[in-house]
């Protein structure tokens, strides 16, 4: 079985005997400071609820979780995850809310082989030719929404709108 698939498996819980003898290091990162810093901390909570929930153990092997707040800034982000990556040696890297985030890290840690894992952001950019085998998206790709709200207004003649966007990348 492809080691990378066989991670996967291990950390979702899929396989039930450990077959490695080292911990599952996780790398949460999310927003965790300022205005949206209660979105990051009920992500957070839920994770930890999760962990709880099966013992601390992915797929029978201990866990070790290595939190950090990304104050919803790409620099902080990117410099966070190089530190998770490098320092900490995490196996995987999730809790990423906002895209503009994701991207800012998705290339340094998919080329460090450590598995990232968006548990919220999908942002249409690390799909097609920057998709990575080592990338999961577990969540929607953000053109899904705005591309089915498209085609029912052009469907029913709706020529007139008015947008409301954030201004970073989705």
């Amino acid at each position: 079985m492809n080691k990378k698939i066989l991670g996967v498996l291990i950390v979702f819980g899929l396989v039930g005997s450990p077959l490695y003898a080292e911990k599952v290091k996780v790398g949460f990162m999310t927003t965790l400071s300022g205005p949206a810093g209660i979105i990051g901390k009920q992500m957070k909570h839920a994770f930890q609820l999760g962990l709880d929930h099966i013992g601390n153990a992915f797929g029978g092997m201990e866990s070790s979780v290595i939190y950090g707040d990304d104050q919803r800034k790409p620099d902080v982000a990117k410099q966070l995850a190089d530190k998770m990556v490098k320092k900490h040696q995490v196996h995987f890297v999730t809790g990423v809310i906002w895209s503009n985030l994701l991207v800012a890290i998705h290339g340094p840690v998919t080329r460090s082989n450590t598995f990232l894992v968006s548990a919220n952001a999908g942002p249409s950019t690390v799909a097609g030719k920057r998709c990575s085998e080592n990338f999961f998206n577990v969540s929607w790709q953000n053109d899904q929404t705005p591309e089915a709200m498209g085609k029912y207004l052009q469907d029913n003649g709706i020529n007139n709108v008015y947008l409301m966007a954030p201004n970073y990348q989705a």
